[in-house]
């Protein structure tokens, strides 16, 4: 099987079918989605670059159509389908509804919350740093961990209570679709698509399927859906600007809100003067 089948065949295909099946997405899922993938490709390929030319990973020579660097062009439409997945699944499930209330005043629980998000991560940075440091066969999940760890924590400064408190979505989200990727990623390493090296990975199965492998899923998938359903909350996005311009005040208006017979706006989200 080439890539480009794979790509089609477990990204593609299934993209395809949960839309037909949800319907169109909203306008805000779609410009959510898109942002999504273009940052996914800034943030993913010089890391994919990095892996292909430390020979980390490896993809057969007959299975790739064309390369962009080292890179074949098909993992880079595989960042970008599997953002697409993601969004199509939580459309489906009903999980990325465009939220517009009001952001809440900031309290010592909501920011004791983040805190500790932002905590849990710079240890999971760290912790790749030393398997760095230890090379050999920890490289792979330490180049993981160093790369994965910092959107994470990024997200839990601007916004971990409002992930917290979306935990079910996100779970919904991220799960099925890793297990789903788990499931071809194992096919794609016996078909020999793409291959690990065994000299740079810890050679730990999970299920038949290495162990780093289990993980990049898992962690991308939650990457993902966290990314998706703060994109579709005005309160994260508000935040969010406002961090931008260094605690300045900032509204942030949501679309209108269609009724029967009326079309009436909802109230502004604004966000707190000082840095959330």
């Amino acid at each position: 099987m080439s890539y480009l089948l794979f790509d089609l065949l477990f990204l593609g295909l299934p993209v395809a079918l949960l839309l037909r099946r949800a319907g169109r997405p909203s306008v805000r899922l779609l410009s959510a989605a898109a942002t999504l993938g273009a940052v996914a490709l800034v943030w993913t390929g010089p890391w994919d670059e990095h892996l292909v030319r430390t020979s980390v990973w490896a993809y057969g020579g007959d299975r790739v159509l064309a390369r962009i660097g080292s890179v074949p062009a098909e993992e880079y439409a595989f960042v970008v389908l599997m953002v697409a997945l993601v969004a199509s699944w939580g459309h489906l499930l009903g999980r990325l509804t465009t939220v517009t209330t009001p952001d809440l005043p900031a309290t010592p629980a909501s920011r004791a919350v983040r805190r500790r998000g932002c905590y849990a991560w710079a240890v999971v940075l760290l912790a790749g740093v030393a398997l760095l440091a230890t090379g050999g066969q920890a490289r792979y999940l330490g180049l993981l961990l160093v790369w994965i760890a910092p959107p994470l924590l990024l997200q839990r400064a601007v916004a971990g209570d409002l992930l917290r408190s979306r935990l079910a979505d996100r779970l919904l989200l991220a799960l099925p679709v890793a297990l789903w990727l788990c499931v071809a990623d194992r096919l794609a390493l016996a078909d020999g698509i793409w291959s690990i090296s065994p000299s740079f990975s810890t050679g730990v199965l999970l299920l038949g399927l290495p162990l780093e492998e289990a993980a990049f899923f898992l962690l991308t998938s939650l990457l993902v859906a966290d990314g998706l359903v703060l994109a579709t909350d005005y309160r994260a996005l508000s935040r969010a600007r406002a961090l931008l311009r260094r605690g300045a005040p900032v509204v942030v208006v949501p679309p209108a809100v269609r009724r029967p017979g009326r079309t009436t706006a909802t109230s502004p989200v604004t966000a707190p003067s000082h840095a959330p």
